[in-house]
């Protein structure tokens, strides 16, 4: 008696693990996929931002609208920053200005995680801010965990992956990446 209730038990687990396994497997994949699609997205919603400052540039200042600014990194990738002329600094009614984005990377000196953040400066020229320099107290997050940010502006036939500062180009591509994972955007501008 006692072996045969051994033996429907151990048929039982046989049959058990034979039908949850697969169940298993399902429900992991689902997550991969969710977590994928939320890094896309989420990172589709950081470019999103910096293309809204691009369309509320000043275009009556008569200093550079927009400066980028690229930093070499030994044994990193370069780092990159974009500075643009805005208006959007009125929707939160504060005098125009400049919006800087920039990557914070976590190291000894700052107290931020690292990720892609915005900064507000009413009232000044994207020529007269240095991105190194700003505050660490007025940085606003906009996507954790970013750790890389290329920023290439079409200088007609080609586009740079250089410094630029002056009036809107033509088109400005931005990638931003979360370790492996890698979104870019092409913005056309018209003139």
């Amino acid at each position: 008696m006692m072996v045969e209730i051994l033996l429907v038990v151990a048929i039982v687990g046989v049959i058990a693990t034979a039908a949850i396994a697969p169940l298993i497997y399902t429900v992991l994949r689902v997550v991969d996929a969710e977590d994928q699609y939320n890094d896309k997205e989420a990172l589709q919603r950081g470019l999103s931002l910096i293309m809204k400052d691009l369309s509320e540039t000043m275009r009556t200042a008569n200093e550079p609208l927009i400066r980028t600014i690229k930093k070499g990194m030994l044994g990193m990738t370069d780092d990159y920053s974009i500075i643009v002329a805005s208006t959007a600094l009125t929707r939160q009614n504060l005098p125009a200005g400049s919006v800087v984005y920039r990557i914070m990377r976590r190291n000894m000196f700052t107290n931020l995680p690292e990720g892609l953040y915005r900064w507000i400066v009413p009232l000044t020229s994207p020529a007269d801010i240095d991105p190194e320099k700003l505050n660490e107290a007025d940085a606003q997050l906009v996507l954790m965990g970013i750790t890389g940010m290329k920023v290439e502006i079409l200088i007609p036939p080609d586009w740079s992956e250089e410094a630029y500062s002056g009036n809107l180009p033509i088109g400005i591509r931005i990638s931003l990446a979360r370790g492996e994972k890698k979104v870019e955007r092409v913005e056309w501008i018209p003139r």
